[in-house]
């Protein structure tokens, strides 16, 4: 679940979410808050505000990581559970500088004890560098492109018989 900066300053949002988790029945585990670099900027009330989130049981994610400013006060003063790199860092992975910022990014966010995703992975290249580097998930195009309900009803349909076989 994405937030903004804006959608943090509603009133009783936690509240909103964990109730909608709840009623449900979904695993608190399954639904990670994302913040923006931008929006986890630390302040008093995003650090009450996320205190109370991972309280009620949410992962906290910090979600485009690379794209703008990051915020290295942020990974030091709020309790993230994954880093998602962003695919703006993720373009510049097979060049040397690409691929050292990546490399020291993901050893530094395991040395702090989060997991790392890679958004926005388009290529085979880029997918054995990430494994290469010890990137814990990576998600993008190259795997799939997004599909209709529909349509992914239905090849998770056929992957699960092709699985009984």
């Amino acid at each position: 679940m994405n937030l903004s900066r804006a959608s943090i300053h509603y009133d009783n949002m936690i509240c909103r979410y964990v109730k909608i988790v709840e009623e449900n029945g979904i695993p608190f585990s399954s639904v990670p808050i994302e913040l923006t670099e931008t929006a986890a900027l630390y302040n008093d009330r995003i650090s009450k505000l996320i205190e109370k989130m991972v309280d009620a049981g949410f992962e906290l994610h910090m979600d485009d990581f690379g794209s703008g400013y990051s915020s290295m006060t942020s990974l030091n003063q709020l309790p993230f559970d994954t880093l998602k790199l962003d695919k703006s860092l993720i373009d510049y992975i097979e060049n040397f500088r690409g691929q050292q910022v990546i490399r020291h990014t993901i050893s530094l966010a395991h040395s702090l004890g989060m997991k790392v995703l890679a958004e926005g992975v388009e290529k085979a290249k880029q997918v054995e560098i990430l494994r290469s580097l010890s990137c814990d998930e990576i998600q993008g195009f190259y795997y799939a492109r997004p599909l209709p309900w529909e349509n992914f009803e239905t090849k998770v349909i056929r992957a699960k018989e092709a699985c009984k076989k």
